[in-house]
């Protein structure tokens, strides 16, 4: 990890007429880190997520990628820094199969100077997370955890060096969700900062080193996964008395 922070937030707000879905947060990000982002439904966590991917422009505040100022860059832009994310609902193109949705990623966040390279880096990504056996497949014949797998696939494909994961265990059973939580720390290891939107608490306590609590889109805690699953704000707010004693569980 570096002093200075691959990814900084300065003062982000996002407004929406009336309504503030994420109030003045300020947070940073070192490179390899893997940070969960928690909070109840409607804290502001995606929210927050497509302000620094691009997805949304902030009413305020500033975000900072490796020294350099993005606030409010588009998607493609940021993918070619290598700020990536991946959504909860995927949504490949149906009519490629997954080797060429893999190359798409690839060609166009400009890790792939071709499309030969492109499909290159695809087998490649398909290979190391497992689903190379269904590269000549259309994605609606693939299982929920194949396709998981290859949206992880598409970020890997395109070289990042930070990646948001949302809600990427969702709906996978225990032995697949094993399977991808090792895929995620082996990613981490080669120095690719990640950050996990998660509420599956077993995730959270075997993954993450630290945890960002939002609130009401503000920022509730930020620190060691041990210490703020303690912090009595944060059981109140988001955890419960049942949550905490969950967490504390997966330990």
């Amino acid at each position: 990890m570096t002093t200075t922070p691959l990814l900084q937030l300065d003062g982000l707000t996002r407004r929406f007429g009336g309504l503030t879905a994420v109030n003045d947060v300020t947070l940073s990000f070192g490179e390899g880190e893997i940070v969960g982002l928690i909070g109840s439904n409607g804290a502001g966590k995606t929210t927050l997520v497509n302000l620094v991917t691009g997805h949304l422009k902030p009413s305020a505040g500033r975000v900072t990628f490796a020294g350099r100022d993005i606030t409010g860059s588009p998607p493609y832009r940021l993918a070619r820094l290598g700020l990536l994310r991946t959504f909860q609902v995927v949504q490949p193109f149906a009519q490629l199969p997954a080797r060429d949705n893999v190359a798409a990623a690839a060609l166009f966040s400009g890790a792939a100077p071709d499309m030969a390279s492109a499909r290159d880096a695809a087998e490649a990504a398909l290979l190391r997370l497992g689903i190379a056996h269904v590269a000549d497949k259309l994605p609606p014949h693939l299982t929920l955890a194949e396709r998981k797998r290859l949206e992880l696939a598409k970020s890997l494909a395109a070289k990042p060096k930070m990646l948001f994961l949302d809600e990427v265990n969702a709906g996978l059973n225990s032995a697949e969700i094993d399977a991808v939580l090792d895929m995620i720390r082996s990613i981490a290891a080669e120095g690719v900062t990640i950050v996990v939107i998660e509420h599956l608490m077993k995730v959270v306590r075997g993954l993450c080193t630290r945890l960002v609590v939002l609130h009401q889109g503000a920022l509730l805690a930020d620190g060691p996964t041990d210490a703020v699953a303690r912090d009595p704000a944060v059981i109140d707010a988001y955890l419960g008395a049942r949550g905490a004693a969950m967490l504390e569980a997966a330990r």
